[in-house]
């Protein structure tokens, strides 16, 4: 799949009907209440949560895709592994614990250098670009790759972990692996 070049940005109107509020008691119900949104997950959170919400990033490396990715790429293939919060900006209030890695050649360099040196979560850069978005779930286990004290505390009690393939117009672009914290249920309530 070498030689591709980033996906180029086309005009999609997405829109977002906020949910009716009421108590979340299963991951099912938060992942139907997901499945039902029109957006990203950076929308259904700045709707759930009536604030604008930002990646604090944990940590964010360049390296190589390396063999057996599930991205398509040559294994030499540059890949940007992202590791962030999505918080409530005014609240303080932790919502999504994401892991992603993003092929660096599938994104223009716009998009990707809005990636490295904002606070903007994913979602909201593919929104600015108005990109064509595909998601598609990842079957397996959803394992984190941060195992620091403080991520495995933070992900103790987690209402919803889910891992999914974004495909930018034909190519596979970005794998996701996110973990919904207790503070997402809570704001369902």
């Amino acid at each position: 799949m070498r030689g591709r070049k980033p996906a180029t940005p086309i005009s999609t109107a997405q829109s977002f009907s906020p949910l009716p509020r009421r108590r979340v008691s299963s991951a099912g119900e938060l992942l139907t209440a997901l499945q039902r949104s029109k957006g990203t997950v950076t929308d259904f959170l700045e709707h759930l949560a009536g604030e604008p919400i930002d990646a604090d990033i944990l940590s964010q490396k360049t390296g190589s895709a390396g063999k057996d990715n599930l991205l398509g790429l040559e294994s030499d293939a540059e890949l940007i592994h992202r590791t962030v919060l999505l918080t409530g900006r005014r609240s303080g209030r932790h919502f999504v614990y994401a892991e992603s890695a993003i092929a660096v050649e599938r994104l223009p360099a716009s998009a990707r250098r809005l990636l490295e040196s904002s606070r903007d979560p994913i979602g909201r850069v593919l929104t600015k670009y108005h990109f064509e978005i595909r998601r598609e779930p990842l079957a397996g286990p959803v394992t984190a790759t941060g195992n620091s004290a403080a991520i495995v505390e933070l992900l103790n009690g987690v209402a919803l972990a889910r891992r999914y393939l974004i495909t930018l117009g034909s190519d596979p672009a970005i794998v996701v692996g996110e973990w919904f914290l207790q503070a997402v249920p809570e704001a369902l309530a």
